[in-house]
């Protein structure tokens, strides 16, 4: 009688299991329909991932698939992964329409494939089957009934071997896991394991994203029979996840074939060997302890068992089995040293170029910053700044700073053996470059609004409250706690107001931050150089301002912080809420967009099942304090801004343009600052586009919904023309994230950087390119000459209290000095019809705005930060505050006080006085530099 052929019983076989799974399933589903009480989470969704090299195996691989759609349960999603073999990929998208195909994007080899896998899956678990195994019908069943405890990071089933010729009399059951299967030691029972076996395991998707997946490095390549890739990825789980376990379920069982090959004694040797090797690379990887934990206990027990079992009573192995088991254990033992007199798991000793490579990293940082700090020290002509601000004056030794920074911090990322200290010198030595320079260069502190705001902390300090009715900055005196602890800085350091600090505070700000810009990447990953290449995009992409003496500033550290302790899954929710309260507590007390952001970003989150437990309470307590706070102590502010909030409300495309600058009326070098700066921001939105549609998974990554959630604002109103500079900002640390996940490929692997790293350094130097121009192309109106201060104080000397100060913008230092004692007016940038009569008559549209404070003295103030900023952005028709300076001079109602290049002071005086006006000096008269 002839023999069936094996593949004839696999296929047979198949069939008659489908049709049993087909009775049985409407079992199932019954016993689905009520789920046991223990289960008081949704059931996760199950993704089977089978991964198959060679198209000799595809009579396996049919009937591994087959044996899927037979599932009692079936998957929500298969995946079949081609390791690099084209016309498997092509053959299979045709034979099997319901299998989503993926050819392997990584290095050959299993892990490869399984992170190609990993990556295209969309299942909450992922399970992995080989292509020479079938599963029983329940198998996806029981696999899911072991994630209903959450502390469950992985769960493996049972492995029968399928001999094709029958097992060999000599073969031990102890050594079943040469053919990769189920050996006689392991638990009969549901058990903690330390590793699962590759042909049957599963594990949370989020999991295998936070690790970063299989090592490339470790497992088998084609027939090479190396492993070990399971077993170190199931220690960096564990250890990565504090408390979590991983199950062995013996009921979910899977049928691995062994073809005759794999039973001679040729073979047997040959996989031994190789264990033993792959235990020295696991070991030089995960630690001696933790590699070879679970093979002491299986040489103390399982094999003097296995050398005794033949000599029992009852009926056991044969004796010829011992021959196995003592060439078995010598054979891996001789292997294990082999790899670790081979160093197999450590890298190869670099060539001179990679050490020339290595060099260039460590030592570009110091020659950058010797360039940096000669470049300060240089005379550098800041008041000759044109259109183009600090970039038309910078020194060569800068920008060659600069990038030989940028090349060296692109060096250390393209080299594995970087650690993270000089990630973090390289990242603060940015920071300082960027933020440090103007503070060195300028002689008083840059920026109006900083002034504004040390001016409020001066009125602090003067009063000790806050004001009930303080006009433009009553927001200030309602969300009090930024300039409230700026003053209590201010007396414990004994300064006499709070400009020094303020005038360093965008590089201690920006310090500051990368702290939590760290831990908030990673929450993310576990891949270093994808945190540090992520902090610096971050801070190569701020160009919008945001980090000057300000309390968005402080709420913003705040935010990031917060984020970072959510997304932190190894704290227990409640530790992780009560560290969350005070933080939220004091960004609501300081900012009022801040809370906002905080409440879209907690919402966004609440809505995956990871971080609901933690995210829904947070969402909670910060809508909680925002209402207890805006119907209380900033109630009255909150009322009145509601009409104008309403009014903007969902208009998406006028609240985005409110701030923006019109190119049609500004001067020529910030038409080229502005677009450069709308080309960057697109830039950035475009990487993020694409770091999302080439690398799948970080669709269901959090950062994704951290990069999104601040969109929704932008119909909330305009934010005084700043909301979409506001929404960019709080996209901006997830955004950078994704650009540098989808970067990682760059990075290299062990066997070092491909001649494609060098686009790395290329998008840095863009993306910084775009930073220097928003950033520092405004510097002409940010920065305040000594003759500006010296004005205003003079004007603040003959002014009394209840006078009126009149400019044509704020943007002067001072400008609020006293505010709580006089009034202020900046005709430019209120109303059109006022700004257009100042320009059409300049001394009837201001005597009339003089006579709106019934008889007050009035000045008027026109400074050369004001000239500037009115040319840049186009405020005022070129020319315009030349003109009102002639027209001025012979108006008998303004009086002329003072004139130089810096400043010129008008008095107003009141309309019933008629006090002459002051003769004007023959002297030629200087103008504000342009």
């Amino acid at each position: 009688m002839t023999e069936t052929p094996p593949r004839t019983r696999r296929l047979a076989w198949v069939a008659i299991r489908a049709e049993e799974a087909a009775a049985k399933r409407a079992g199932a589903r019954a016993r689905r329909a009520v789920p046991p009480a223990h289960h008081t989470r949704p059931r996760p969704t199950l993704t089977v991932i089978v991964c198959a090299y060679t198209m000799d195996r595809w009579d396996d691989l049919t009937a591994a698939l087959a044996s899927i759609r037979a599932q009692d349960e079936p998957p929500a999603q298969t995946i079949l992964v081609a390791d690099h073999c084209h016309e498997l990929a092509a053959r299979a998208a045709r034979a099997f329409p319901d299998v989503t195909v993926l050819r392997n994007r990584g290095r050959r080899g299993l892990s490869g494939a399984r992170n190609t896998g990993v990556e295209g899956a969309r299942g909450d678990i992922v399970a992995f089957l080989d292509d020479d195994a079938v599963a029983e019908p329940d198998w996806t069943m029981r696999l899911l009934d072991g994630y209903a405890d959450p502390n469950v990071l992985g769960v493996g089933g049972r492995i029968r071997p399928n001999w094709d010729t029958g097992r060999p009399t000599w073969f031990p059951a102890e050594f079943d896991w040469v053919v990769g299967c189920t050996y006689r030691g392991m638990p009969e029972h549901a058990a903690p394991v330390r590793n699962l076996i590759g042909a049957n395991m599963s594990f949370r998707r989020r999991v295998l994203l936070g690790i970063g997946g299989f090592r490339t490095d470790l497992g088998r390549i084609g027939t090479r029979p190396l492993g070990g890739e399971e077993t170190e990825l199931c220690i960096r789980a564990a250890a990565r996840h504090r408390g979590g376990r991983l199950g062995y379920e013996p009921a979910a069982v899977v049928r691995h074939r062994v073809p005759a090959a794999r039973c001679t004694w040729r073979y047997f040797r040959a996989r031994c060997w190789a264990e033993g090797l792959s235990k020295a690379a696991v070991g030089r990887h995960a630690g001696t302890d933790r590699a070879l934990a679970a093979e002491r206990a299986y040489l103390a027990s399982t094999i003097p068992r296995a050398l005794v079992r033949p000599f029992a009573p009852d009926p056991g192995p044969p004796k010829a089995t011992i021959p196995a088991l003592v060439l078995g254990v010598l054979t891996t033992a001789l292997g294990y040293a082999a790899g670790r007199l081979r160093g197999l798991g450590q890298d190869p000793p670099p060539t001179p170029a990679a050490l020339a490579f290595r060099a260039f990293g460590v030592l570009a940082l110091p020659i950058a910053m010797v360039l940096w700090i000669l470049a300060v020290r240089l005379p550098v002509a800041v008041d000759r700044m044109g259109g183009l601000g600090l970039l038309d004056v910078l020194p060569v030794p800068f920008w060659c700073a600069l990038g030989l920074l940028t090349a060296g911090f692109a060096a250390g990322l393209l080299d594995r053996a970087t650690r993270a200290p000089r990630y973090a010198l390289y990242t603060g030595a940015l920071v300082t470059m960027l933020h440090a320079t103007p503070a060195v260069l300028y002689e008083h502190l840059r920026y109006a609004w900083a002034w504004k705001h040390v001016e409020v902390v001066d009125q602090f300090l003067r009063t000790g409250r806050t004001l009930p009715h303080a006009g433009e900055l009553t927001p200030y005196h309602e969300w009090p706690g930024f300039f409230a602890a700026a003053a209590g800085v201010v007396r414990a350091v004994g300064a006499h107001d709070a400009q020094t600090i303020a005038t360093w505070s965008p590089l201690a700000f920006d310090l500051l931050l990368i702290g939590p810009l760290l831990l908030l990447y990673r929450t993310l990953t576990r891949n270093r150089r994808i945190a540090w290449a992520a902090v610096w995009i971050y801070f190569g992409t701020a160009w919008v301002g945001q980090d000057y003496f300000a309390p968005q500033t402080f709420a913003f550290v705040l935010y990031v912080t917060i984020l970072a302790l959510v997304l932190d899954r190894d704290r227990r929710p409640l530790a992780t809420l009560a560290r969350c309260a005070p933080l939220v507590l004091a960004v609501v007390t300081v900012h009022q967009l801040t809370p906002l952001m905080l409440a879209v970003a907690a919402a966004a989150l609440a809505c995956t099942r990871a971080y609901r437990r933690v995210a829904l309470p947070l969402l909670g307590l910060t809508v909680v304090a925002v209402l207890g706070w805006d119907l209380t102590v900033a109630r009255s502010f909150v009322f009145e801004q509601f009409g104008a909030s309403w009014d903007q409300f969902g208009e998406f495309r006028a609240n985005a343009h409110a701030g923006m600058v019109n190119l049609g009326s500004a001067e020529p070098g910030q038409v080229l600052v502005a677009r450069v700066d709308r080309a960057l921001t697109v830039c950035v939105v475009l990487l993020a586009g694409a770091a999302l549609i080439r690398t799948p998974r970080l669709r269901h990554s959090p950062a994704t919904l951290l990069a999104l959630a601040p969109l929704p604002l932008l119909a909330a109103g305009a934010y005084g023309g700043e909301i979409i500079f506001r929404v960019y900002l709080f996209a901006l640390p997830a955004v950078a994230f994704l650009i540098a996940s989808w970067l990682a490929p760059l990075f290299g692997d062990r066997r070092g950087p491909r001649p494609r790293a060098l686009l790395l350094p290329a998008v840095f130097a863009l993306l910084l390119t775009g930073f220097v121009f928003g950033y520092y192309g405004k510097e002409r109106q940010n920065h305040f000459t000594d003759g500006e201060i010296a004005a205003r104080r003079w004007l603040a000397s003959v002014s009394a209290p209840g006078d009126l100060i009149v400019a044509a913008t704020n943007n002067f230092p001072g400008a609020y000095a006293d505010y709580e004692r006089q009034q202020h007016r900046w005709f430019a940038m209120e109303t059109p019809e006022l700004r257009a009569g100042v320009v059409r008559d300049p001394v009837a549209g201001l005597s009339a705005l003089a006579d709106e404070y019934g008889g007050a003295t009035g000045y008027l103030f026109l400074t050369a930060g004001q000239r500037a900023e009115c040319e840049q952005t186009g405020l005022l028709p070129a020319g315009t505050l030349d003109r009102l300076d002639r027209a001025l001079s012979t108006a008998p109602r303004f009086t002329l006080l003072r004139h130089d290049r810096d400043a010129v002071i008008y008095r107003i005086n009141p309309a019933t006085t008629g006090v002459a006006a002051t003769p004007r000096p023959t002297a030629p008269r200087s103008v504000p530099p342009r």
